[in-house]
């Protein structure tokens, strides 16, 4: 018995001398370069690591042994950078980042993480620094949480995955001068009438928004993730030929021209109808005009609009001339449908309701702002189920259709081929979610 005992007690001195002889070769072999690489840029460029603390796994993620650079003063100099949002790029093991940016004075202007970023433009051009530090933790562990200790340390695994792999964080210090310039693309340089053309604005320092000039009609800019965007009608009556468009960024001007195509929409037979009363007529100004000026809010819509009646049949189409009696007319700037009484009147995309009521020009109409100028306007609802500033989706009952329902898209107070919106075709569509 005694001689089995002392077996057993070499037995386990002997597992003990194998381990501790396993942890120290996986020790001794278990160098800085078992970290994951520093593969972070910035502005297209390779950041040099200022600090860093990983632990590594040891022995199957028993323990671990950590790997520490305290911080420097040294800043890398990156230059002058030519964009007003220059590219944050990380490695595929990057979790979690921080990341803060002061002017040269020490002014703080971002403070957030690689996503909040994504949103961010420099408020001016100049002279920047900036801290960032990159993370790898384990899902469920906060950075407050992770403590590397001393260079050289062994520390216990945290145990949270399996297989184990390196925890830690690089941390990295430059600065940079900015001097970006404003980049001004259209979606095509060429449009029918009844388009939309759209525009991008990228590359540019500031929040102030740029102003777009044009005969085509009243242009207003809002915010995209990448900077700015607009879009420039091609009424049904746009001029044929060249037009200059001139956008405003920062004190410096930038043209383009936009050359407009004719387009033979045909012809239409209609009745002859009424003239409408003045009270008609003013009423109709005061509560519809003023809709054309209104602010513009941010793009609303995703994806192509739907027509608001589902069954339907054209009586007179956006564009075509009308004609009555063999007499040619007007074209027409709105489209008009025979409709189902009784079914919904459906929102082509996602809005505001900016006006709902009954006008005795058009009868029951509602108008729905989609954002950027976008709005539309459809007039002969056989009943109203919205009132003004409710919010709609697209598809959804904005009232009753009766047996005739006029349909008008109207960039600001140009109105544009609804069919193209439908198709998800044209600028509207263009860079959707840039």
């Amino acid at each position: 018995m005694k001689r089995f005992f002392l077996w057993i007690i070499g037995v386990a001195l002997g597992v003990v001398v194998l381990l501790g002889a396993v942890m120290a070769v996986s020790y001794s072999f278990t160098g800085e370069g078992a970290r994951p690489a520093a593969d972070v840029q910035f502005g297209g460029q390779a950041l040099e690591v200022n600090g860093s603390c990983w632990q590594v796994p040891l022995v199957g993620g028993v323990l671990d042994r950590v790997f520490a650079e305290p911080d420097t003063l040294t800043v890398q100099k990156l230059g002058t950078l030519y964009d007003a949002h220059p590219a944050l790029a990380l490695p595929d093991w990057a979790t979690y980042t921080t990341l803060t940016i002061e002017t040269d004075v020490g002014s703080l202007v971002f403070a957030g993480s690689a996503g909040q970023y994504e949103d961010f433009l420099f408020p001016a051009n100049g002279s920047y620094k900036a801290t960032m530090t990159v993370w790898r933790l384990p899902n469920d562990l906060l950075s407050t949480q992770f403590d590397g200790g001393t260079n050289g340390a062994i520390h216990k695994n945290w145990g949270q995955e399996h297989p184990a792999r390196p925890t830690g964080w690089y941390r990295f210090s430059f600065r940079f001068t900015l001097q970006a310039s404003a980049n001004v693309e259209l979606s095509a340089e060429r449009v029918e009438q009844g388009g939309i053309v759209g525009v991008a604005i990228t590359g540019m320092a500031g929040d102030t928004a740029p102003t777009l000039e044009t005969d085509l009609g009243s242009v207003s800019c809002t915010r995209s993730p990448s900077g700015w965007r607009a879009y420039i009608p091609a009424a049904y009556n746009a001029s044929a030929g060249a037009h200059e468009i001139r956008i405003t960024v920062n004190g410096e001007t930038i043209s383009r021209t936009l050359t407009v195509l004719p387009k033979d929409f045909g012809t239409a037979e209609v009745e002859a109808e009424p003239a409408p009363t003045e009270a008609a007529n003013t009423e109709f100004r005061n509560n519809i005009w003023p809709l054309y000026e209104l602010p513009v809010r941010e793009k609303l819509w995703s994806g192509g609009f739907i027509c608001p009646a589902e069954n339907y049949l054209i009586l007179l189409d956006f564009g075509q001339v009308k004609v009555t009696n063999g007499q040619q007319g007007s074209r027409s700037n709105s489209t008009k449908l025979y409709t189902i009484p009784g079914d919904p009147a459906r929102a082509p995309a996602d809005g505001v309701v900016v006006f709902a009521g009954n006008l005795a020009l058009t009868g029951n109409t509602v108008v729905i702002d989609h954002g950027c100028g976008l709005r539309s306007y459809l007039y002969g609802l056989q009943t109203l189920s919205v009132s003004r500033n409710a919010t709609v989706q697209k598809g959804q009952a904005v009232g009753a259709l009766g047996e005739e329902m006029t349909m008008d898209f109207k960039l600001g107070s140009k109105s544009v081929n609804p069919w193209l919106l439908f198709q998800t075709s044209g600028g509207a569509f263009w860079r959707e979610n840039e």
